[in-house]
């Protein structure tokens, strides 16, 4: 298991300066400035191979609402699909405290951290989370009337 750190220094470090408007409009000066290019493929979600080097170099998004939701980045390999995920979790584990030690010291303290799972960082314009998943670790830029969103507590909470 791999993590690029340099390249995940390099996204956030654009993330954080970039200027973000929360609008899907931000995708591709984003992606232009990151030197990727978006291949949308019809009736598909658009892919967004990034330069990052780890095995599975890609990026996700979603999109809704004429607004970018979060892109969502590989920043380190992808555990293989016939892989038994309790065997990756020691490696998955040490690439996510690396990747987050090398974070903080360039975005700054955490606003937030879940358990060693979610590191975030709230700025002005983006949320920027280290997301360990099953089988890898994402740099997430997600959109502020996003995060909003889904820091709201669920009416259900309220029982």
């Amino acid at each position: 298991m791999h993590a690029d750190i340099e390249g995940a220094i390099r996204v956030a470090r654009l993330a954080a300066e970039f200027d973000w408007s929360g609008k899907v409009d931000d995708v591709e000066p984003f992606c232009a400035a990151s030197g990727w290019e978006i291949v949308e493929k019809e009736g598909r979600s658009p892919v967004i191979p990034t330069d990052l080097a780890v095995n599975r170099p890609l990026a996700t998004i979603n999109l809704r609402k004429r607004r970018m939701d979060y892109l969502s980045i590989y920043v380190t390999d992808a555990a293989a699909p016939d892989s038994i995920p309790l065997e990756d979790e020691p490696e998955l584990e040490a690439c996510f405290a690396d990747l987050g030690r090398a974070l903080t010291e360039t975005l700054g303290a955490p606003t937030r951290h879940d358990v060693d799972k979610v590191l975030r960082w709230d700025l002005s314009e983006i949320v920027i989370r280290l997301r360990r998943g099953i089988g890898s670790v994402r740099l997430d830029l997600v959109g502020r009337q996003y995060q909003a969103e889904l820091d709201e507590p669920d009416p259900e909470d309220d029982d």
